[in-house]
């Protein structure tokens, strides 16, 4: 008589090397797909996928360096794209639905720069992306000081800016809540609507002094005629 359990065992334990060979190649795929981006292009092909939008001209992202990114993920994809013309589509919700890159913005064609602007108390406040060493990039609101000689940021942000190693110089100011020791020292970048300041001169005091507030100041603005329309609540820089 012949027996077929031989068989059947061996048909099983095929099974069970089977099944766990696609388990491996599954987590091995897995694995790879979540693998973090290498440079600019990477990242928006990834916040494509994660905000489940489409991204339209691509192909324009050419040998950009990585950025990094903090806030959620729009707010990640507008820290991406800083640096390029591109159209923002939004369903009757307001979400994002499509993104359209133009091109890359040319420092030399921009001589006005309009700020939308939002208002706190009597005070306007523009949003602005800042970066110590030109890799960590803080996007935040700013509020107009053309009374602050230089831009003033709370000492928490220091690391954040990618600015643990800077040795700054130190200095008394004088703060709403009183005088205190402030370090200062230079932004590798600001980026406003468009506009990218370099090498702005910066003060950071500590957090409880300056409060909520963080001042975008004179060492950014002297560099531009400054013109506020109350009416559209904007505020127009005209390049010196």
């Amino acid at each position: 008589m012949i027996q077929l359990y031989p068989s059947l065992h061996l048909n099983n334990t095929l099974r069970r090397v089977l099944s766990l060979s696609v388990v491996f190649i599954s987590t091995h795929v897995y694995a790879d797909t979540n693998v973090a981006p290498n440079d600019l292009y990477e990242q928006i092909v990834d916040l494509q996928s994660r905000m489940n939008i489409k991204v339209v001209g691509l192909e324009r992202i050419q040998n950009e360096e990585k950025i990094v990114t903090r806030g959620n993920l729009e707010q990640q994809i507008e820290q991406l794209l800083t640096t390029f013309n591109h159209i923002v589509s939004r369903n009757n919700k307001g979400d994002i639905e499509r993104i359209v890159i133009v091109n890359k913005k040319q420092k030399s064609a921009v001589q006005n720069i309009v700020l939308p602007t939002s208002h706190q108390g009597n005070h306007y406040m523009v949003s602005a992306a800042l970066s110590g060493d030109g890799s960590l990039w803080e996007t935040m609101e700013l509020v107009i000081d053309t009374g602050a000689d230089i831009v003033v940021l709370p000492q928490s942000m220091i690391n954040r800016l990618g600015m643990k190693n800077v040795n700054f110089s130190h200095q008394s100011m004088q703060t709403a809540n009183g005088k205190t020791d402030a370090k200062i020292g230079y932004l590798h970048s600001i980026k406003l609507a468009g506009e990218t300041i370099e090498n702005v001169q910066v003060a950071f005091i500590p957090d409880k002094q300056l409060g909520p507030n963080r001042l975008l100041g004179m060492s950014a603005l002297n560099r531009y005629q400054i013109n506020i329309d109350d009416q559209s609540q904007s505020i127009t820089l005209t390049k010196k």
